[in-house]
């Protein structure tokens, strides 16, 4: 088996990739020397003045190396230096990552879905997604429409987690539903002591609002409460960056914040779980306590001072207080199912919405505007402008799809930031906007057709290839 190790280059003048480059390659003879490896480098380098290619640059490279009879083959940045932990062998059945914990990020993976740095692909992996997609020039988003081009082709696929038992779920119309949950002793404890809640639901994005991206400077976040009692707000969310999130705050007025990515029109289930003893708040979804390996999004936090105390303030399901002030932002979606344990586990609150709210509004006993509480501590729910809707099939709740991955090291040679720094793009912001522009609001949403756009239909000619190190390769190509 011969690897191809696809690199792609081009030295802005300054010399600090050919740096970079000079430093890789003996590197690479040494580290998969000593691992048997028999490999061939090939440096795909954009010889023109336009901006850098780098996704044309690595399907340059590739091509290459397919006409050398390489049998797999790994896409590398030029500014990664494997440790010893790193696994460059054969992908096997799917696409492997190996560049998850990197020195950038303090030695973390920078997030669920990051997909890049080095990948491994064999050949018939790589041309069914069709390589890189060619209309991303300059900085960013080639690795994440990488990733979504292999969950589209079915490589990192959802397994299911679990399925909705009800028959009948609450939609919010993100304008008006709501219910308001005047608490009892119980949960007026929550959340000074320690607690467990559970939501499952399905987020929307309001049509007429915009998603947020970094690239749009007055994008604004906006957040659409699930759970919440006001104040100095406590609760859960979901976001315009598809995204949960969970607001805390301590006695202080020290805001405690986590939040995990996840993208609308999924069925979900949310845990906020507070432990008063151990001091620690964990955001869950689906399960999945994610530990200090995966960085910001990690799921449980420690805290020191003690948290901020409610009282008598209602929780507030799909909204803030409606009448707290004007033109707050209500919840749009689905929920099914909300479940609330106290400190000793017991269950103080729960609603399901096929035996909590009562199908006829007509109903003598309760008018349609009651939300039972099925627990024994009676927090039954007042909701306003309801809407029900009837499960006839099947309907699941998924894992988010995520790359398959070698777990390996890597130390990042150092270079001026060309990413997000303070949640603003560096560089040619421009251009860069316009990647996230087509990542987003195109590749995303299913109007990228995979099968003609990327390898098959790049333009381009190459000048020469060189022999370089030796007996490695550098492609100079125009595009």
């Amino acid at each position: 088996m011969k690897l191809g190790v696809c690199i792609p280059y081009r030295d802005n003048g300054d010399g600090v990739r050919k740096g970079h480059l000079d430093k890789l390659i003996p590197h690479l003879e040494k580290f998969l020397g000593e691992q048997g490896i028999d490999f061939t480098c090939y440096v795909g380098h954009q010889n023109d003045d336009g901006k850098f290619h780098r996704s044309g640059t690595k399907n340059i490279a590739y091509l290459e190396a397919k006409k050398d009879g390489c049998d797999y083959f790994a896409f590398h940045d030029v500014d990664m230096l494997p440790h010893d932990d790193c696994d460059y062998s054969h992908p096997g059945d799917t696409p492997k990552h190996i560049a998850t914990y990197l020195s950038q990020w303090g030695y973390t993976l920078r997030d669920t879905e990051y997909f890049g740095g080095v990948v491994i692909f064999t050949g018939e992996q790589f041309e069914n997604i069709n390589g890189y997609n060619t209309d991303y020039v300059g900085w960013g988003m080639e690795d994440d429409d990488l990733y979504w081009r292999c969950v589209e082709k079915g490589y990192f696929v959802q397994p299911t987690f679990q399925e909705i038992k009800q028959k009948m779920v609450l939609s919010l119309d993100g304008k008006s539903t709501h219910i308001k949950i005047n608490p009892s002793r119980e949960l007026r404890r929550i959340p000074t002591d320690s607690f467990r809640i559970d939501i499952i639901c399905k987020p929307e994005i309001p049509e007429h609002e915009p998603e947020h991206l970094i690239g749009k400077g007055n994008n604004r976040y906006y957040k659409y409460p699930i759970l919440s009692k006001i104040g100095y707000d406590f609760g859960i969310d979901y976001n315009n960056s598809n995204a949960f999130a969970t607001s805390m705050w301590d006695w202080k007025n020290n805001h405690i914040y986590r939040w995990r990515r996840r993208y609308q029109n999924n069925w979900t289930k949310v845990s906020l779980i507070h432990d008063k003893d151990k001091q620690t708040i964990s955001f869950q979804i689906n399960d999945e306590d994610l530990d200090e390996k995966f960085g910001i999004q990690q799921s449980t936090i420690q805290y020191k001072e003690r948290l901020k105390r409610y009282g008598n303030n209602p929780f507030w399901l799909g909204c803030n207080d409606p009448k707290a002030w004007e033109g707050q932002r209500f919840f749009k979606g689905e929920i099914a199912e909300v479940k609330m344990w106290n400190q000793y586990d017991d269950l103080i609150l729960h609603y399901d919405m096929t035996k909590s709210i009562c199908c006829d509004q007509g109903c003598r006993r309760c008018k349609g505007d009651i939300v039972k509480d099925l627990s024994e501590f009676g927090n039954h729910g007042l909701i306003e402008n309801r809407n029900i809707r009837f499960l006839y099939d099947k309907e699941v709740i998924k894992y988010n799809p995520e790359p398959h991955r070698r777990y390996g090291t890597m130390e990042c040679m150092y270079h001026d930031d060309e990413g997000i720094v303070n949640n603003q793009f560096q560089g040619d912001v421009e251009q860069t906007t316009k990647n996230e522009i087509l990542y987003r609001k195109k590749m995303q949403k299913g109007e990228v057709n995979i099968d003609t756009s990327g390898l098959n239909s790049m333009k381009y000619e190459i000048d020469s290839v060189d022999t370089i190190y030796n007996r490695h390769k550098l492609i100079n190509v125009r595009f």
